[in-house]
């Protein structure tokens, strides 16, 4: 474990182990049968094995009926890492731990120090090598902004703002980036790699693969263009009849987070080779670039204290530079990632995942939304007017299937929310006439309306929305059958079959359905879906479209 423990070691947010979950065999609890004796195991490894030492907390967890041993590993300090195990520094990826590079290493070590790689120099680079429009607009920005900069010459506002070196006619790395007639014949890694990937089953790789140059406004709108031409967009009618596009992927988040990329990205000497990449899959917009978090952790991400600038001279620059359409490139008020945020529930989607690995930052922004075309249907004909905040549209479709909701559970399912946030969210349901409320205070429960009638398919069982709990781990929200009142072990596999079984069957009802859709709907990983998959086909519970691995396999309920 000793890999492992390294690279939690060297993560900005260390990591958790689990032990006592089988792997090959979905992840069942087998348990540990020395708990003590494997925490001490491990502990020593952590101390005498990785250099400098790493720290682990255990507590032990009671998941039915076995003990699981959790290991919690606190990150080191920038100012210690990275650390190594058996003279390999290591970084955790996906799944895996790999061998940090030298580079990475020396990423790492830069970072110990205040970064001002911004306002380094570019060799034979002049004034001349300036977009002379963006230059224009930025000079007459920064003097309408900064009432120190409007009594002197244009030069010294460049210099001043650290477009050109204090010192001599050459650009900075920040003032080429941001203003640059085309920084790419200096830099080519100021650029962005973007493509659809694709299956590699499918005989291709990628398509539309571009590579993006220009100055920071440039490469900001060209990013924007290429989502918006391989993502869909959909027409609604709204109450007073006129058409409206929706987007699939809301354009601020993509407009915002990818700001975020190219203004907070690592411009070490180190991270030369290093682009800003956009990739989208089936599921998901992965937008990533060089170079960590500084300053902040990824928990203050989105909050008010969740603002700091790696490159304060770029920073700064962009604040004031406009797009073509005369927008800024960054607001400055470390506003961007709430806003994406927001907009992204509003869209009814997955939160964007962020993964801080030191040495490069990823956003996943999800393309699956949480809710289904026949909720979005069934809430803009209780909704036409679009009143409901995003938070109650996924509450009102819960109650639709079945759920009942309450001020704590609203609180555990959007965190983080105060008690009179959820309160409001669930009062503004029953005053639209969506939901009920039974009891008093505390016991408070909202269910759905009695004008109201619950999701029903007379083709399908009804769909009904139970909280699981799994003790000492988490919750998640899974669907099971329910009919005549009968159980839902009646009209499905069992447990004995594979412990998601239930979850797969109800998530199939009677169409055919892929993998990635099973994973969405029932909010399993897409590796717990395909093992579930494999035992219900062998136990004969279900039907296989395709070949296992293809692409455009799909899967339905066997009749029985």
């Amino acid at each position: 474990m000793g890999d492992t423990l390294c690279a939690f070691g060297n993560m900005p947010n260390g990591g958790t182990l689990i032990i006592g979950l089988d792997e090959a065999n979905d992840f069942e609890p087998i348990g540990v049968a020395d708990p003590a004796a494997m925490a001490a195991g491990i502990a020593a490894q952590a101390r005498q094995a990785v250099v400098p030492p790493v720290q682990v907390d255990f507590v032990e967890a009671q998941v039915e009926g076995v003990v699981l041993l959790i290991g919690s590993v606190t990150p080191l300090p920038l100012s210690a890492r990275p650390c190594r195990f058996q003279g390999n520094a290591y970084l955790r990826q996906a799944d895996g731990d790999y061998a940090m590079s030298e580079q990475e290493v020396q990423q790492i070590l830069a970072q110990r120090d205040r970064p001002r790689h911004d306002a380094a120099v570019v060799p034979e680079t002049t004034k001349a090598d300036l977009h002379s429009d963006l230059t224009r607009d930025f000079i007459a920005s920064a003097r309408s902004t900064n009432r120190l900069l409007r009594d002197i010459g244009d030069d010294e506002v460049l210099r001043r703002t650290r477009v050109l070196s204090p010192r001599g006619p050459e650009l900075t790395i920040a003032g080429l980036y941001a203003l640059g007639e085309y920084p790419q014949q200096f830099a080519p890694s100021l650029s962005i790699t973007a493509a659809v990937q694709l299956d590699p089953r499918s005989g291709a790789r990628t398509r539309d693969l571009a590579h993006l140059a220009g100055p920071i406004p440039m490469l900001l709108e060209d990013a924007m263009a290429w989502v918006l031409r391989n993502t869909r967009t959909t027409i609604r009618y709204t109450a007073d009849g006129h058409a409206r596009d929706y987007e699939e992927i809301p354009g601020v988040a993509v407009r915002e987070l990818v700001a975020n990329a190219l203004v907070h990205r690592d411009l070490s000497a180190h991270s030369q080779s290093k682009r800003v990449e956009l990739r989208l899959t089936d599921d998901q917009l992965v937008i990533s670039n060089p170079g960590g978090l500084w300053g902040i952790n990824q928990a203050q991400l989105g909050t008010p204290m969740g603002k700091s600038a790696v490159n304060e001279f770029l920073y700064d620059i962009c604040k004031v530079t406009r797009t073509s359409s005369g927008s800024r490139v960054i607001e400055g008020e470390g506003g961007g990632i709430r806003d994406a945020q927001r907009v992204i529930s509003a869209a009814n989607l997955r939160p964007p995942k962020f993964i801080d690995r030191g040495v490069s930052f990823a956003v996943l922004v999800p393309r699956i939304s949480l809710l289904s075309v026949q909720d979005l249907e069934w809430l803009y004909e209780k909704d036409p007017h679009d009143r409901l905040s995003a938070v109650q549209r996924r509450l009102a479709a819960g109650l639709r299937h079945g759920e009942t909701w309450t001020n704590a559970s609203v609180r555990d399912d959007f965190a983080p929310m105060d008690s009179v946030v959820a309160r409001a969210e669930l009062q503004g349901l029953v005053a639209a006439g969506i939901a009920v409320a039974d009891g008093e205070r505390g016991q408070t429960v909202y269910r759905l309306a009695d004008s109201l009638d619950l999701a029903g398919d007379p083709d399908t069982p009804e769909r009904v929305s139970v909280r699981h709990l799994s003790e000492g781990v988490g919750a998640q929200d899974v669907l099971f059958d329910r009919q005549d009142g009968a159980s839902a072990t009646a009209h499905g596999p069992g447990d004995a079959v594979t412990s998601h079984g239930r979850v797969i069957w109800s998530a199939l009802g009677a169409s055919n359905v892929g993998v990635t859709e099973l994973a969405a709907r029932s909010g399993l990983k897409v590796h717990q879906v395909r093992y579930a998959l494999k035992r219900l086909h062998e136990t004969g519970w279900i039907d296989i479209q395709g070949g296992w691995g293809d692409r455009g396999t799909t899967y339905r309920r066997k009749a029985r």
